[in-house]
């Protein structure tokens, strides 16, 4: 499984000293953090620390809010002012004016996806079939959610939201609809309502067009893969897909075919793709970086080792999350 891939590692700062700066910040395995404190009265909890600035191209370490200390497992950004991040233990934070504060999300499940369609419509999806949907004001359930363990969530819009998990993708229009994934579903990324793709551990890649069901890209399929299992995948646009897989690096769809990419020995959890020549990969302790020609792969600071799960971005802006919940920030 995924966590067999992954490297336990240590996070270490990155020499930026706490100030009043604001930088304008702003996709498997479980990890075993505990249980966080959710019974708070208001959507935060106090205030973190203000980001200090991040020199261009470089990667910072950002500090979370201090009772939140497991696996950040996913992150979204709406903006580059606004990023929702979710990990172990019902974890929410929320990155607004250079800074992390916990939110109250209700729940003490460990959640795995979480996507934003805007600062007032999020979804946060996790374990023991928890779906959650951030209204500008609270996190609250929603309401006959299938009783699944969701690994991840994307929408085209509010009431077009796929959640994925136990061999499932359901599909969020108002109620809920459930269509069959082969494969144990890990990563979601769409570019519109009909173009979105699935990566699947032991499933290869699914692609949705419309209809009533999942096109499975296997056999004649023009979006037939060879390989069995993927760890993640990153829509750009319809003829620009990453996709991640052990032992070979990534698979780029290009509208006909997929064209692989070597990423060296490190496997992807999660990939952001703002440009045709940028792209960024996290996964173990390295980063990577698509520059139209080749990956780079990095520790992204000195000194830091915590595996990492999840990558998002806006404009110049990239975020990175992991174990100890650990976050990095990158600006172009």
């Amino acid at each position: 499984m995924r966590a067999d891939l992954m490297f336990a590692i240590l996070l270490a700062a990155c020499g930026n000293t706490p100030g009043a700066g604001t930088d304008g910040g702003g996709d498997d395995a479980p990890g075993d953090g505990g249980a966080l404190d959710d019974a708070l009265s208001d959507g935060m909890e106090g205030d973190g620390p203000v980001i200090s600035t991040c020199p261009a191209g470089t990667w910072c370490v950002e500090t979370p809010p201090a009772t939140v200390t497991g696996l950040l497992h996913a992150i979204d950004a709406v903006d580059a002012n606004d990023v929702f991040a979710v990990g172990d233990g019902g974890a929410i934070i929320r990155r607004q004016a250079g800074a992390w504060t916990k939110m109250t999300s209700g729940t003490t499940m460990n959640l795995r996806g979480v996507w934003a369609l805007s600062a007032t419509d999020a979804w946060a999806v996790g374990q023991n079939g928890t779906a959650l949907h951030w209204n500008g004001t609270d996190w609250s359930p929603v309401a006959n959610a299938p009783d699944i363990d969701y690994t991840g969530v994307w929408g085209a819009g509010a009431n077009d939201v796929w959640l994925i998990g136990t061999a499932s993708a359901v599909h969020w229009t108002g109620t809920f609809a459930t269509l069959a994934i082969t494969g144990a579903p890990v990563s979601i990324s769409g570019v519109g309502a009909n173009d979105i793709w699935i990566a699947s551990e032991s499933g290869k890649v699914s692609h949705w067009t419309g209809g009533a069901s999942w096109t499975l890209c296997t056999g004649a399929t023009a979006c037939a893969v060879t390989q069995s299992s993927f760890f993640a995948v990153g829509a750009r646009a319809a003829d620009d897909v990453w996709v991640a897989l052990p032992g070979t690096g990534t698979l780029r769809w290009n509208g006909s075919s997929w064209v692989a990419h070597a990423s060296g020995t490190t496997l992807f959890a999660s990939i952001h793709a703002p440009g045709a020549n940028n792209a960024w990969g996290v996964g173990g302790t390295k980063v990577g970086h698509w520059d139209g020609a080749a990956w780079t792969i990095a520790t992204p600071v000195t000194g830091f080792a915590d595996s990492l799960y999840g990558v998002t971005g806006s404009g110049p802006h990239t975020w990175a999350v992991g174990q100890d919940a650990a976050i990095l920030y990158h600006r172009d």
